[in-house]
Formats: structure tokens, sequence, C-alpha cells
């Protein structure tokens, strides 16, 4: 799962009209979020320093529970309100593990599994999940396929009978098929018309080379014409199976039950899947800049550098320097020279980007084409001085006091709390994480910091791929 480490959970695919908006965001993703957040007066310093949860850490038991079928997963019960939350993984199964020749398919499977299963034709699947309450959606990211469900408790059984037609016997009509095929297929045509997705893609070909993180998040317009219910089929035989699945469980559910439910849905999934081996992404981290040109009223800068993985020592370390280099909030540095001192740009933001066979630092911003050279100076200023000189002991508390504070404001839902009990679990964090995590960040040194601050903001700067209009260049 490509994890971008910040305070945001990205969404899923709930129908085939939401396939395209989410592959035309795909690209842009977290650029848009940041900038509309500014726009609006989101201040999520002011948010964290008024919450409750400020000096609270998450104190709620998680436990690993294993099904008599051998099934595991985390599960943390809550009966306050009675709602179920199941969030699941199957690991390799993303767009980089597609075959060549089915490059789309990840995304198209994803679309068609709520499309019709088992004794329901897509019109009476969607109606019973409406009927009861019911919320179920499936995701192919860069490196994984995932799912959830949301149901009331009173409705649970038969929830868990449509998760497991969708899984086991889905039926890929046609119809439904033609439907998905010319959504892709009018987002791909439609990618060009939007620079945040044009630059995404020049910086995926620019970083990723030969790769497969490098291809297009959405797929290949041949593949996607060409691909038929056969295909899918066997995609989901081969990659939707128990060895590469990942489950969290929350909510109004007892721990018998859940282990009943994980047999009742998962159990008769293939034991052993036949995914592609994709091996570490080569990246050549020198400095450069590449400018694409485009004509508009913005230009946009991307920049990225060497990041760390997530059980990599460097991580905290290089966490809580990023934070206060860029991270989210209005007190980072970047923030406060570029867009408080000198109203350059409505933000600027930098976070670790976490995927299996590669781990970056990746920012960017965007400015008019006359204010862009200056910004590009500041946060080359910024990178250098922070390379250089690391962070004060000042600025080290307030980021631990940001990033302990905002972590407890996660977990004011269930399925985001079900999604991180998948994420604990893929980066085998331990179930006591929730409870030890604000203990980690708290316990990383000033030391630390500047060590890593050293190490990963490089001289030379990082990597720059921009789109827009250069003066300069």
């Amino acid at each position: 799962m490509a994890r971008r480490i910040y305070h945001k959970k990205s969404s899923s695919f709930g129908s085939v009209v939401k396939l395209a908006m989410l592959a035309l965001v795909l690209l842009a993703g977290w650029w848009l979020w940041s900038n509309m957040n500014f726009r609006l007066g989101f201040n999520p310093d002011k948010l964290v320093e008024d919450s409750m949860l400020q000096n609270q850490g998450f104190s709620a038991n998680v436990e690993e529970i294993v099904s008599r079928e051998g099934i595991k997963a985390y599960y943390f019960e809550d009966h306050t309100n009675p709602i179920i939350s199941i969030s699941f993984m199957f690991k390799n199964a993303g767009r980089a593990f597609e075959e060549r020749g089915q490059y789309g398919i990840a995304n198209m499977a994803a679309a068609l599994l709520v499309e019709g299963a088992g004794d329901w034709d897509s019109r009476a699947f969607k109606d019973k999940l409406e009927e009861n309450a019911i919320a179920m959606s499936f995701s192919a990211d860069i490196d994984n396929f995932s799912g959830h469900l949301k149901t009331l408790k009173d409705n649970q059984r038969l929830a868990y009978r449509l998760l497991k037609a969708a899984l086991m016997q889905p039926k890929f009509d046609w119809s439904e098929i033609t439907k998905v095929k010319k959504q892709m297929l009018l987002a791909l045509k439609q990618q060009q018309e939007y620079p945040d997705n044009v630059v995404e893609l020049a910086w995926a070909n620019e970083i990723y080379g030969l790769h497969p993180y490098a291809k297009n998040p959405i797929g290949r317009q041949s593949d996607i014409e060409n691909i038929g219910a056969d295909d899918l089929q066997r995609f989901v035989q081969e990659h939707l199976n128990r060895e590469d699945l990942i489950v969290g469980i929350a909510g109004d559910i007892s721990r018998e039950e859940a282990m009943k439910m994980l047999d009742m849905v998962f159990g008769e999934l293939p034991e052993k899947g036949g995914q592609l081996f994709v091996s570490e992404a080569e990246i050549n981290y020198q400095p450069r800049e590449v400018n694409h040109k485009w004509s508009g009223a913005q230009n946009i800068a991307l920049f990225t550098a060497k990041g760390v993985k997530r059980n990599s020592p460097d991580f905290y370390p290089l966490y809580i320097a990023n934070q206060i280099f860029a991270g989210q909030g209005l007190t980072s540095r970047l923030s406060k020279a570029a867009r408080e001192d000198k109203g350059l740009t409505y933000g600027t933001y930098a976070y670790l980007l976490l995927q299996d066979k590669a781990a970056l630092l990746k920012g960017g911003f965007s400015s008019t084409p006359d204010n862009f050279d200056e910004i590009k100076k500041i946060v080359m200023s910024e990178w250098q001085k922070m390379g250089q000189e690391g962070v004060s002991e000042e600025e080290l508390e307030l980021a631990k006091n940001y990033l302990t504070a905002s972590f407890n404001l996660r977990f004011a839902d269930l399925d985001t709390i079900s999604a991180i009990l998948v994420a604990m679990q893929e980066e085998k964090l331990g179930a006591d994480f929730l409870v030890k995590r604000n203990d980690y960040v708290n316990a990383v040194t000033i030391d630390e910091v500047n060590a890593a601050a050293r190490k990963y903001f490089v001289e030379g700067g990082p990597i720059w791929v921009n789109l827009g209009e250069f003066h300069n260049k």
C-alpha cells in the first residue's frame, strides 16, 4: 500500500462514476487537498491546539485473533455504536503487479466487484446494499488491492454474504464491463487536460523510468479495450488469496463473532496466488531539474529525494525533520517562509511516500509563473538550511507536540481504525503500536533528527519536475 505519511486517509472506489473521478485524482490528490484546505482557511495547528485529546494517548486494546481456519486479523472491540467496520488488503495485487497487456485490470476489477455477484445482478446487489445500509468498496493502489465493508450490527450476516459473493462469485457481466471501460477511457482522455495530472505523469516517468511504478495509474488504452470477463476472473483467482490477505476489524462485534466472520467471508478463498515479481525501483537521486512547458495560470513544482522504509531506524527522525521542514500545519519552515511571510503561494508541502519498492521524500507547491523562481529559491534555501544546520530544540518540541496530539485525531471513526489495523500488520508494527506510537515519537532526540536531516536533505537539493511557463529556462 502506497502510504503518504501525514494525517489523511485516501478514499476508495464506490461506483463506476467514482472510478473515473478517482482515476483523475490519483495523480494529484495530495496537492489539491493541501491547496484547498489553505484556501478554505483550514488550520490544523488550531485543530490540534483545541483538541481534548491533546494530552491523551490511545489506550484501547487491539488484539490479534486467529480463526479456526487459520486466518489472522487485528481486532478492536467498540460497542459505542452498533456498527462494524472491516478493512482488508491483498498484498502484491496492485497496479504494479499487472501482467503486460492488462494494464488497468486492477482498477477495473475494483470497480466491478460491486456490480453483481452470486445470485444478484448489478441492480439487485446495489439494492441490497442500499436497503440495508451496507457500504462496500474496493480499490487498487500501486502495490495492493484493498476492500472495505461497513454494516449495522443487525445486518452483519447479510453483509458478510454479499462480501463473500463479491470476492468468490463476481459476475463480470459484459454490460457492466463496458460501462467501466468507457469511464476509464474517458479518464485517460481527460488526464491531459489537467496540469496536476500531467506533471504527476511526468514525475513518475522521471523518477521510476522503466519500473512498473511509472505506469499510468489508470491503465493503457489498448489494454483496457481488450480486457474481458475471463481476464477479470483470472485476476481475482490469482490475486485475491488467503496467503496475501490482511484484515482489520473494528466495532460492535465480539471476538467470537469476528473469528466466525473471517472463516465465513474469507475461508474459501484460494490458499495461494500467482503474482508477478516486482523488483525494487532503481532510482537515480542525482539532483537535477526537468521543466515541462504548459500554458496556464499556475506553475506546478514537484521535488523528490530519497526517503526511508517504515521499519528503518531513520523513520521517526526523518518524519520529524520533514514535519519541521514542510509537514502538515502552518508552522513549518516552508509554510512560514513562502506563504505567511511573502504570500507567494497557497501552500507548500512535503511528505514521506512509503511504497513497497521505493521510499521517497516528496513535496511540491504551485504558484503564478512570476512567483515560481522566488518560491523555488526559498525551498532550496530551507532545504540547505535543514541539511546543514538541522533543527532547534524549540522546533523539535513543537513538532513532537503536533505529531502526538494530531495522532489522536485519527481515531474519530471506525473506518479509519480498521484501515490503520491493516497498515499495522502490513508494516509489522505489532498489535500494541497504537499505544506505543507517541512514545516512539517522543523518544527521538535532537541528535537523531539532525543526523537524519544531514543524511536525507542532501547538498545540491532534490530532483525537480516542474510544469508551466518558465522565464529563466
